[in-house]
């Protein structure tokens, strides 16, 4: 491996898994007092799966709105046209690349690939600017799951 792959691979896996989480508190753990817990319905509990291969990706309850809505339709330079959803969390998926505004389908957030943790299906990206970010995640890769207890 040459002196700039290996330096290109340690940014990549250098990259802190504590973006994917804000607290201590695990996003999934849903037995805290907190009353805003209580107002989430069970269908927005209720998770979202990698399509590939059932891993658990996120949950309704963290869809994010940006730039006004939740759903976006965009395509790329390449002319292939993606449905993507926001999302504040994404605990199963993990962030691949260099970030990057080349092409940025929001203004002022680089982005970088997102990955399933399971599989690594491509099923969207991550959007960062600053402090801010989010999930823009590939409706189509994802399905609905159903929580065991």
């Amino acid at each position: 491996m040459t002196t700039r792959k290996s330096d290109l691979m340690k940014r990549i896996h250098a990259k802190p898994l504590w973006l994917f989480k804000q607290s201590s508190e695990d996003p999934r753990d849903k037995s805290s007092t907190s009353t805003s817990h209580d107002t989430v319905t069970e269908k927005e509990k209720r998770p979202l799966l990698c399509k590939n291969c059932r891993n658990e990706i996120t949950t309704a309850e963290y869809s994010s709105i940006i730039n006004g809505k939740h759903a976006h339709r965009f395509t790329n330079p390449a002319g292939i046209t993606f449905n993507i959803g926001c999302f504040s969390q994404a605990w199963g998926c993990i962030v691949y690349g260099i970030p990057t505004y080349e092409y940025t389908w929001f203004a002022g957030f680089s982005w970088c690939i997102a990955l399933c943790t399971n599989c690594h299906t491509h099923l969207g990206w991550y959007y960062q600017s600053g402090k801010d970010f989010f999930f823009g995640l590939i409706l189509d890769n994802l399905i609905k799951g159903f929580r065991i207890h």
